[in-house]
């Protein structure tokens, strides 16, 4: 009876140990959830691709680890059944603890009186790695528990992803897809037998295992691992065999380093980690990158290093191409530096803004005749990049030949504070000056812009005058739209600067001639220090940048000889058949006839008129102020009544000067400043004939505007037309000379061939 007292009693502290143990157990599991949040983090790696799914750029996570996690398991995936086998082979049964490993290790520890092997699950493990712990007996208990609360919430199939994606694997190699990707060069799903095999065994010891440094102990715990497959019917002895014999190739691969440029600037803006696909075309990335380098070799020869280009999708806003020097290796040269990125002096680019900032005001239309005559600016001394003065120029005329004189007058009109402010919304954040620092000179480029964001404000005109941010990821949303000019103003700043007879303005061969319609400008700073082209069309944005790194001039530096050459190559690559597609005329623009002389109303003295564009409720009905009546007395005291130009002082001055110097010269010494000058085509082109029906060249002259002109080829009378209407001439094979003459008999000559 006592004993059976004594075993009562044993029995009822035993259920009494239980039950504290059961409670402090549901206590502890209440009191401490499952630090859930931690399964979502890892250290990650940046991996950026192209928009082909191409390796960019890896950016190593904390601690400069290569993570590339998401691997998710597949029930064919060799590495899940070869981790499985060899780390836990009951994974699948049991509740996070394995009570016949726990009792397995307890039993071989006490057989050799120390600690030879544990009882690890993968779930342990994978607590282990959430927070690592030191190894004690605590921590193990710690992590039981844990593991036990994981298999709660998670599947096994997530606890093993878990596992896959933070183990160790070598180096700085953590996960499974790091590890296959730089053992093995392919993803771990594609990984063979034999491979997955050597990769299963290297969490055991990680740095002793390492298959590129010790292959012979890499093979040998291999050899474990397939012995374990087998041993748990994973396979069979024959696939063991011929995994065992098959050479395994370990390349450490390099990490990938294209478009360097664009990678640098495409992670600035990938805060995190994780797998991006950009929006890099690496096709045109390729065509960039040599067109740049074909080009800068010359520029080279001239000491001048730098250069940079962007082609940007208009629709997206998405960079498809960027280079930002010809050479990123070239450290003696500043290769590093990002010339797409770096500001720089704007010269003429920053004229267009201005132009549509005074359509959108009413002030100007293409037509409206500008005065391109010497006149002061407090603090400037403008002057044409010819040095010479057009006189009266149309609006048409004064943009695409980047006059710097009217170009202030358009800037003086609309005010600098509104153009400054037109120019910031267009996404040109580095005029980060208040209007007064940059006065009247904004508009000639005396700020500093970068080519990103110049080719991106190009954009916004190409997409009917509404800016977006520039799109680097494939999946990202488009950035909020901004308006920045009207879609009539874009359409009119297209119209004007993709005219036709620009094709040909700064080459001399007809198979530069021959290219898809774009609307471009140039710009060449002050120093020549930097030289600009920047083309439109509906698609795409494209803009080219060159100049010295450290800023110094240099003569060669000129928009049109710089950089037009390597963004006409672009675009005729992009569009081999001359096929781009041209802008829609919104319908909001309207033809009003003006007069021809002033570019205005036509006024009740107006002679002739001419066609231009206009926005009925925006544009300015101003009638024409320029021809008056006027009386005076004739021979014999007879009054007489005639209609005369009057124009501002300045602009009188100026034309009675040059009437001046014209009468004074000798009837065989053409006038210092001629009124009318042939710029299509431009004189010593050569021409090559391609077969196809109707081979025509556009005919253009800069003039007075609604002056008469006279077109001749080889003396024989061709049309006559009015200063800025369209005219074709067929090609003819042979010699010829084009020439343009007024009612005055001023005139330019071109000499062409045609082969």
């Amino acid at each position: 009876m006592r004993a059976m007292g004594r075993y009562s009693r044993q029995l009822r502290a035993a259920a009494l140990a239980a039950a504290v143990l059961a409670g402090a157990f549901a206590l502890a599991w209440a009191a401490c959830p499952f630090p859930a949040a931690k399964l979502a983090t890892y250290p990650e790696a940046t991996v950026l691709l192209d928009r082909e799914g191409r390796a960019l750029r890896v950016r190593l996570g904390e601690d400069d680890s290569d993570c590339r996690p998401h691997f998710e398991p597949r029930a064919d995936d060799w590495i899940s059944r070869a981790i499985i086998a060899v780390e836990d082979r009951r994974f699948r049964s049991h509740p996070g603890v394995d009570p016949v490993a726990i009792l397995r290790a307890a039993a071989d520890n006490l057989r050799h009186g120390r600690v030879r092997s544990g009882a690890s699950t993968i779930s342990t493990q994978v607590v282990r790695l959430l927070e690592p712990r030191p190894r004690t007996l605590a921590t193990k208990i710690v992590e039981a528990f844990r593991a036990l609360q994981m298999e709660r919430i998670l599947g096994k199939d997530a606890i093993l992803a878990q596992y896959l994606n933070r183990a160790p694997f070598g180096g700085n190699a953590v996960g499974v897809e790091s590890a296959s990707r730089r053992y093995f060069g392919k993803s771990a799903h594609d990984l063979s037998l034999a491979e997955a095999a050597l990769l299963a065994g290297l969490p055991q010891s990680p740095t002793r295992l390492r298959p590129d440094r010790h292959p012979e102990r890499a093979r040998r715990r291999q050899a474990h691992v397939l012995e374990r497959m087998e041993a748990c019917g994973v396979i069979d002895g024959a696939q063991r065999a011929a995994a065992l014999a098959q050479p395994l190739a370990i390349r450490p691969a390099a990490y990938p380093f294209r478009a360097p440029h664009f990678a640098e600037l495409a992670l600035e803006a990938a805060p995190g980690g994780g797998t991006r696909r950009t929006t890099l075309d690496p096709v045109l990335q390729g065509a960039v990158e040599s067109a740049l380098r074909r080009h800068a070799a010359p520029l080279a020869a001239a000491g001048i290093h730098g250069a940079a280009a962007v082609v940007i999708e208009v629709r997206t806003g998405a960079v498809r191409a960027l280079a930002g020097s010809p050479d990123y290796g070239d450290a003696d040269h500043a290769g590093q530096v990002n010339g797409a990125a770096a500001p720089r002096s704007a010269g003429s680019t920053l004229k267009p803004f201005a132009f549509a900032l005074a359509i959108d005001q009413g002030r100007l239309t293409p037509g409206r005749v500008l005065a391109d005559v010497p006149r002061s600016y407090a603090g400037l001394d403008p002057r044409n990049f010819d040095d010479e003065w057009m006189g009266l120029v149309s609006a048409r005329d004064a943009l695409v030949l980047s006059l710097n004189l009217p170009a202030l007058g358009v800037a003086a009109e609309t005010g600098v504070d509104p153009l400054l402010r037109m120019l910031r919304t267009a996404g040109l954040g580095t005029l980060d000056r208040d209007a007064a620092h940059y006065g009247l000179g904004l508009v000639l480029g005396n700020g500093s812009v970068t080519l990103l964001d110049l080719a991106n404000a190009y954009a916004a005109i190409a997409r009917g005058g509404e800016w977006r941010p520039c799109r680097w990821f494939e999946n990202a949303p488009p950035g909020a739209a901004r308006r920045v000019m009207s879609a009539e103003a874009a359409w009119m700043i297209v119209d004007m600067l993709g005219g036709e007879e620009r094709s040909v303005d700064t080459v001399r061969h007809t198979a530069d001639a021959r290219m898809p319609r774009m609307a471009w400008k140039t710009g060449t700073s002050s120093g020549f220090r930097d030289a600009w082209a920047v083309a439109i069309n509906p698609e795409v944005a494209i803009g080219v940048w060159c100049g010295r790194p450290d800023g110094r001039g240099a003569p060669q530096l000129v928009g049109a000889k710089s950089a037009v050459p390597v963004v006409w190559e672009i675009f005729r690559g992009l569009y081999p058949a001359n096929d781009g597609p041209w802008f829609a005329r919104p319908a909001g623009v309207r033809e009003r006839r003006v007069c021809a002389v002033s570019g205005m109303a036509p006024g009740p003295c107006c002679g002739a008129t001419a066609a231009d564009w206009s926005v009925p409720g925006v544009t300015r009905h101003e009638v024409c102020a320029v021809h008056r009546r006027v009386t005076a007395d004739g021979p014999g005291g007879v009054a007489r009544s005639d209609v005369r130009e009057v124009w501002p002082p300045e602009v009188q001055a100026f034309l009675d000067r040059s009437r001046e110097v014209a009468a004074r010269a000798p009837a065989d010494t053409a006038a210092p400043r001629n009124p009318v000058r042939i710029v299509s085509p431009v004189a010593g082109s050569v021409f090559r004939r391609l077969g196809g029906p109707a081979e025509r060249i556009p005919l253009a002259a800069t003039a007075e505007s609604g002056a008469q002109l006279w077109w001749f080829v080889d003396d024989r009378l061709l049309a006559s037309v009015r200063a800025g209407e369209p005219l074709l001439w067929d090609l003819e094979p042979g010699r010829h000379v084009v020439v343009c003459s007024d009612a005055s008999g001023r005139s330019d000559r071109a000499p062409i061939t045609v082969e």
